[in-house]
């Protein structure tokens, strides 16, 4: 191939990759958008703008980098479900632009291709990252880490071990799991001769200054609140050996089945029937122990997988592949590389094919699952929990009370105050936790009595008014709301107290 046809062909392929991206953010939007009746079903992402707006280091739950970019999100696009929705979409986009830049490292145009639409096809980094949260935050966090990484073994430039130290914050501060991920890193530059001159050079040290510097400020707040996260991560599961063990086995078994898509049309693209040659070729895989680049990719394949598991069992916590979704990014890279070059060349219109097919499914399937899910969906947790209904409601009492002031402060039951906080026109702030103590890095006594307060609680929920009380001393009669669900099934009792500003 002549260097004008092979700069065409990569130009070819670079447009058929973003296209394949762009298309697919738009496709999971839609779907998204079109086929959930509420956000979630657990109350997550209305949780995670709740904590973002507070812009503090950290929260009873977890550390804040989620929280902060979905707040960040928000401040540019309206406070709508379909504005989420197009947000995880790009949060997955994100994580297969990494998939695309780690592939390129080890195969041409149609290799990078393949390993996009391989990510595409399993549900942990497209189906199951519509809910945005903590796990599928850190999905394109590990993935630019990795690409940084290799960048930084390539040619040590100042300005990708910054990156890699602001990343690895990122990572840390977006879920402590990602330690595992930092761990897998280390040693691979550690026991990688190649990868080792780089770690005890100026560009590791530059690395691990921009680490402690950036992470100082969460470490002085887990301090100062009783590292109420990782006592919070601590306390998860029920401790049970047994337990223990089927989810680690669960988890096992678990991360391959999550693969089958992509393993099937990397199938399709396999030579006809009627030629031999071998379906995939490991000699792919294997000769990536012939460079730096590819013992690291290896590294980030199979380390934090081992890890995880000897964390579980360490900690004495349930394992989930929901929980560690970015080991799926280096999967999908192995397995397009699995596939025989001149099966690639001649067939990769195969797996495009499969793409565009199953995004246009995907946008077809929303208003039907939306269908279904009214006519035959449950009643249950948040998932027809009318969120949006409840702010609505919330919003015209307080313009009526107390004249439609700003920042007010916002507690009780969990999803009721984080939605209010997320849909509300009038920007209020959740009580952390719901409880006073957690929210003292931020809200006083007297701050909370200036700004207003309102209290909202599924009626009958206990302890739910204890935060509004230590704030704003007794309350006022409550105003009662029922709300029908969203499926037009069950109804909640909710109710309302509002504490004026007393400017």
């Amino acid at each position: 191939m002549e260097r004008s046809d092979k700069i065409a062909f990569a130009q070819g392929k670079t447009v058929s990759i973003v296209g394949v991206i762009l298309l697919f953010v738009l496709a999971l939007t839609v779907h998204a958008a079109f086929s959930k009746l509420n956000l979630d079903q657990y109350g997550d992402m209305v949780e995670n703008y709740a904590w973002g707006a507070l812009w503090q280091w950290g929260t009873y739950k977890h550390p804040p980098f989620f929280g902060w970019t979905t707040a960040a999100w928000f401040a540019v696009f309206p406070h709508e479900n379909w504005a989420y929705f197009l947000f995880s979409a790009v949060n997955c986009g994100l994580t297969f632009a990494a998939v695309w830049r780690i592939a390129a490292r080890f195969g041409d145009g149609n290799v990078q291709l393949m390993a996009v639409i391989c990510a595409m096809l399993m549900p942990p980094l497209s189906f199951l990252a519509i809910k945005y949260n903590a796990n599928s935050a850190m999905t394109p966090i590990w993935a630019w880490l990795f690409v940084f990484y290799l960048r930084g073994l390539e040619g040590r430039r100042i300005v990708d071990a910054v990156m890699i130290g602001l990343l690895a914050t990122a990572a840390m501060l977006t879920k402590y799991h990602s330690g595992v991920v930092l761990l897998a890193l280390f040693l691979h530059a550690s026991f990688d001769k190649q990868a080792r001159a780089a770690l005890l050079s100026t560009f590791g040290l530059t690395v691990l200054v921009v680490f402690f510097v950036t992470i100082a400020g969460h470490v002085l707040w887990l301090f100062e609140h009783d590292f109420l996260p990782i006592v919070y991560a601590a306390e998860q599961g029920d401790g049970e050996w047994l337990h223990i063990f089927i989810k680690a086995l669960k988890f096992v078994v678990g991360v391959p089945l999550y693969t089958i898509g992509a393993l099937l049309v990397a199938l399709l693209v396999r030579h006809d029937k009627s030629e031999k040659g071998p379906a995939f070729q490991p000699a792919n895989i294997a000769r990536l122990r012939d460079s730096v680049q590819g013992r690291a990719l290896l590294a980030f394949s199979i380390l934090p997988f081992i890890l995880t598991i000897i964390l579980g069992f360490a900690a004495q916590a349930e394992l989930s592949a929901v929980w560690v979704l970015p080991i799926f990014t280096p999967i999908a890279v192995l397995i397009a590389l699995l596939v025989p070059q001149q099966w690639l060349q001649r067939n990769i219109g195969r797996a495009v094919t499969v793409a565009v097919i199953y995004l246009l499914g995907m946008i077809a399937s929303g208003p039907v699952i939306a269908m279904l899910d009214r006519n035959y969906g449950g009643f249950e947790s948040f998932r027809s929990v009318p969120l949006e209904a409840v702010s609505d409601r919330i919003d015209e009492l307080w313009l009526t009370e107390s004249g439609g002031a700003k920042g007010f402060y916002v507690a009780g039951s969990r999803g009721l105050a984080d939605g209010t906080s997320f849909y509300s026109r009038y920007a209020p702030l959740i009580v952390d936790g719901n409880s006073a103590e957690y929210a003292k890095g931020y809200l006083t006594p007297e701050l909370a009595r200036q700004k207003g307060l309102v209290l909202v609680c599924f009626k009958g929920e206990s302890k739910c008014t204890d935060a509004s009380t230590k704030l704003v001393g007794p309350l006022p009669a409550p105003q009662d709301l029922q709300v029908t669900g969203i499926n037009g099934k069950g109804s909640w009792d909710i109710q309302i107290w509002l504490v004026k500003p007393q400017n």
